[in-house]
């Protein structure tokens, strides 16, 4: 498939970058994203996801992903064809060919020994045990490096150093969203086979992703420190040696991270000095309470009531490991990839300032233009100018992504995706990829819909004034505790300044996305997945955010 878009005077054409359908992800990446983070995770993607699918013997190969003029395409990769669009052979055809072909045959006995033995489990093992402490390790030592004291040779080497434990990072992330999204699924096709409500089902874990509401409990430990307003971070400092101390560790945990979205041109909450001071004002306006939990462990009850005896002990089984695992889905990317890339920025930062007073490009936005072996070639400077980019040739691919963000991207390059019916497949699998195929669905809103209308997350409804931006964190220096937050998608290092939201809206996500994590571990009311939230609700207007029936009404409350 094409889609062609026409841009000044020149035509672009969107194709599909290799066999099968690509799908287009807006949840993730501004088109004009950095070069560095797109190379990191077309390579990262596909190699996490493909070690986490050996791991449980799906019955796809990976997920593989591809930038395309800036945007960010994905495809299931099927174990047999993966290179070639072949027509869809009959049922009973593909029946026999996945209970005789060798690979089929191995996944079916993995899926079934990592079922019965949830192996989600060990891999949370492994997180607690190694792999988080190892990554917070070496995150905290690169972030320990003076860049200003060493020489260029030194920072290109820092530029790989830092650039490989980002991509070191990435690839494990990946791997660990099939354990910690795989439960959740479970959870939510046997819910859906028993008739529960899978928006009951997703409230069972309120209360239970506590790396979501670690950095406002943080904040909030700094505000019990102080006595009257702050006008500064400095004024934080000097109100006392405590209210010091606990800024200091907020900024060593959290203050490297990217906050404002998931490229390195993104912003991260060190260099959001208002940011971090509106999140301690407002830190006493929502105090933190186990009321989230309590309705987490509340609608559990209700709808284990709804089951026959004989389902009940199922059932807590699945809500007890869907909830262990619930946390790491948002601890995962904060500390496998934003902490990292955050480092990364700073270190792409100071290359680019030296690279602009050397003239060796022009601008410092050019360095995002770069990949990272590009970046440490030209560095190292023209004695060993192998692989390094020419100043011209820096700002030609920057024109060139900046024209990224005038096209329109077609939803789809490719053949429509054809899923085969889940029972040609032998037991196992067919599970397994009734899980894969709801997570996908249940993190983005598939379902067409009209107006101000979305998937409602809590049981509350709330009015308050319209904050609308494109990106959340630009709403935060002049957000006032109780507005509502209008914006496109959230990531999980806003978690901090988010609790003093009164409700959320977004244009992406669904049940699984990071904004419904948000709404349910803060009892915010939240309606996700509106097409065109941001255009169509006027900023600074009053609106209600009615999380029962996942609509949105601009202007004063209508009815009960």
């Amino acid at each position: 498939m094409k889609s062609t878009t026409h841009h000044l005077t020149e035509t672009t054409e969107f194709e599909a970058p290799g066999a099968g359908s690509w799908e287009l992800d807006l949840a993730h990446f501004s088109p004009d994203c950095s070069r560095i983070a797109r190379d990191a995770i077309e390579i990262a993607m596909s190699r996490g996801i493909e070690d986490g699918f050996d791991m449980v013997g799906a019955p796809v190969k990976t997920i593989e992903a591809r930038f395309i003029n800036g945007r960010f395409y994905r495809r299931l990769v099927p174990l047999v064809g993966a290179s070639r669009n072949l027509p869809e052979p009959p049922p009973i055809a593909l029946k026999i060919a996945t209970r005789l072909h060798p690979g089929f045959r191995k996944r079916a006995k993995t899926a079934q020994g990592a079922l019965a033995g949830r192996v989600w489990m060990d891999e949370l093992d492994r997180w607690e045990s190694t792999w988080k402490p190892d990554l917070i390790a070496a995150s905290k030592q690169i972030g320990t490096v003076e860049l200003s004291a060493i020489d260029d040779n030194e920072l290109a080497d820092l530029v790989v150093t830092a650039n490989a434990h980002m991509v070191a990072g990435l690839i494990l992330h990946f791997r660990l969203h099939i354990s910690d999204l795989g439960p959740i699924g479970l959870l939510l096709v046997r819910g859906r086979d028993w008739g529960l409500d899978p928006v009951g089902l997703m409230q069972c874990l309120s209360g239970y992703s506590f790396a979501t509401s670690a950095p406002a409990a943080a904040l909030a430990g700094i505000a019990t420190h102080l006595q009257g307003d702050v006008g500064s971070l400095a004024e934080v400092r000097r109100a006392s040696p405590e209210a010091a101390e606990k800024l200091d560790a907020f900024l060593a945990e959290f203050g490297d991270r990217l906050t404002g979205g998931y490229d390195l041109a993104d912003r991260t909450l060190a260099e959001m000095p208002d940011t971090i001071l509106g999140g301690i004002r407002s830190a006493g306006s929502r105090p933190i309470t186990d009321a989230a939990k309590q309705l987490g462990d509340r609608t559990a009850d209700e709808l284990r009531a709804q089951l026959p005896s004989e389902h009940r002990g199922t059932f807590d089984g699945l809500v007890a490991d869907a909830r262990a695992l619930y946390g790491l889905r948002d601890e995962n990317g904060p500390i496998t990839y934003q902490w990292p890339a955050g480092l990364l920025r700073r270190i792409v930062l100071q290359a680019g300032t030296r690279l602009v007073q050397d003239k060796r490009i022009k601008h410092l936005d050019h360095v995002f233009d770069l990949s990272a072996a590009e970046l440490a070639a030209t560095l190292r400077g023209p004695s060993t100018n192998v692989g390094a980019v020419s100043a011209s040739e820096a700002e030609r691919r920057c024109t060139t992504r900046r024209s990224w963000l005038e096209m329109d991207a077609p939803r789809l390059l490719g053949p429509e995706p054809v899923i085969p019916p889940l029972e040609v497949l032998p037991a196992s699998l067919a599970a397994l990829m009734d899980i894969i195929l709801t997570v996908l669905e249940l993190i983005e809103s598939p379902i067409e819909r009209t107006g101000l209308s979305g998937v409602g997350v809590g049981q509350d409804r709330y009015v308050g004034r319209a904050r609308v931006v494109s990106d959340a964190i630009d709403a935060l220096a002049e957000f006032e505790p109780g507005d509502v937050l209008v914006t496109p998608f959230t990531v999980p290092t806003i978690n901090a300044v988010l609790a003093m939201a009164g409700a959320v809206v977004t244009e992406e996500g669904g049940l699984l996305s990071h904004a419904a994590v948000i709404a349910r571990e803060f009892g915010i009311p939240a309606v996700i997945g509106i097409d065109a939230a941001t255009s169509t609700i006027p900023d600074g207007a009053m609106i209600e955010v009615n999380a029962n029936t996942g609509m949105v009404t601009v202007g004063p409350p209508c009815g009960p």
